[in-house]
């Protein structure tokens, strides 16, 4: 089977708010849509959004890698495996372009899991969950307005909120964890997410008093690459520790599966790990040694929110909810889709690909 067709359709996502983290504010997202099409008509589908503040290539850099693909460079997916069966030639796309690498590899997945006949999960996994839990992401700014939004979410049937922190004074921070805790009592499980924004001084502090408030999980503390901080930090941490950004440095991956107790935690973004495969080979590898993983997007679009959620599926445990219910974020999200939590779970579809039309 050969790739006669290589198509790219520019992707502009906007947010109905701007959504503040410990990095930057965020008003709209932009990328591509990469659609492979095979001699029998098939099509695939992937979306390269990148971040590079996340640790992405920039927009320019992932452009000139997906215009420079040929058709004559993508044969399909070698070998009947799953998962860490398939090796993928990706015509000399390096994990230098992981947002390019990440469109390319999730259109080739979605053809061949049409060409078996299965769905993209089971292609990944065969032991794949037939649906995955999700967490909300609160993004408004005030107290009232988090307390409020957060009541929303739990009625909709959310069981974990998460919320970004960091990027502001601590006292903003415990006063709008404080009004989310008191509107949704005790049994719903909050997490938050400094995106590296806090020095490892401000955030032994920091943990320990937003931990009064029976935090699940904290992502990403402390910047990428303090690895010996986060092992610090979580030898008294309220909460266990996740890590995030920090998977976009091969060293400190390293660092993190040679020595698990640093983190409990992976947070697995296939944009930011250069596809499907990478992240779920990752997860598999953390598993072994004792490590914990979720998939959560970098603010994508519907179609790298399927693939996540085949991936997620497909995790050797699927404890923690994964943070793929953010459509609700942008202006112009497609009104009806698969891939829309309902009562804070996304059921896989069960036809063959990834089931993105």
């Amino acid at each position: 089977m050969r790739i006669t067709e290589v198509t790219l359709q520019p992707l502009r996502l906007e947010l109905v708010n701007p959504l503040k983290t410990a990095r930057g504010t965020y008003a709209a997202r932009e990328g591509y849509v990469v659609r492979l099409r095979d001699e029998e008509g098939r099509v695939g589908q992937g979306e390269a959004m990148p971040l590079q503040e996340f640790g992405t290539e920039s927009p320019s850099d992932c452009e000139q890698a997906l215009k420079s693909i040929h058709p004559n460079q993508l044969p399909l997916p070698l070998g009947e495996g799953r998962g860490e069966g398939m090796c993928l030639p990706l015509g000399g796309l390096s994990m230098r372009t992981p947002a390019a690498r990440h469109a390319v590899e999730q259109a080739l997945l979605d053809l061949l899991a049409q060409r078996q006949g299965l769905p993209l999960c089971r292609l990944l996994s065969a032991e794949a969950r037939e649906e995955i839990r999700v967490n909300a992401l609160l993004g408004a700014a005030s107290p009232e307005a988090l307390a409020e939004e957060s009541q929303r979410a739990v009625a909709e049937g959310y069981e974990t909120l998460k919320l970004k922190v960091a990027g502001r004074p601590l006292a903003e921070d415990v006063a709008r964890l404080s009004a989310v805790r008191k509107a949704v009592g005790q049994t719903i499980h909050l997490r938050v997410d400094a995106n590296g924004g806090w020095k490892e001084s401000e955030a032994g502090p920091a943990l320990a008093e937003l931990g009064e408030y029976h935090l699940e999980l904290c992502e990403q503390p402390v910047a990428a690459e303090e690895h010996e901080a986060l092992a610090r930090l979580s030898e008294h941490a309220p909460c266990p520790l996740a890590a995030d950004e920090s998977l976009a440095l091969p060293e400190v991956v390293r660092a993190l599966l040679n020595h698990p107790r640093t983190v409990g935690i992976l947070v697995l973004k296939p944009m930011v790990l250069g596809g499907l495969l990478p992240a779920l080979s990752l997860a598999r590898e953390a598993a072994k040694k004792g490590l914990d993983a979720y998939v959560t997007s970098s603010l994508d679009g519907v179609i790298a929110r399927a693939g996540a959620a085949h991936l997620a599926a497909a995790l050797p445990s699927g404890r923690y909810a994964s943070g793929l219910g953010v459509g609700h974020l942008f202006k112009n999200e497609p009104g009806n889709h698969p891939f829309r939590p309902v009562r804070g779970r996304i059921e896989l579809p069960r036809k063959p690909g990834q089931g993105v039309n």
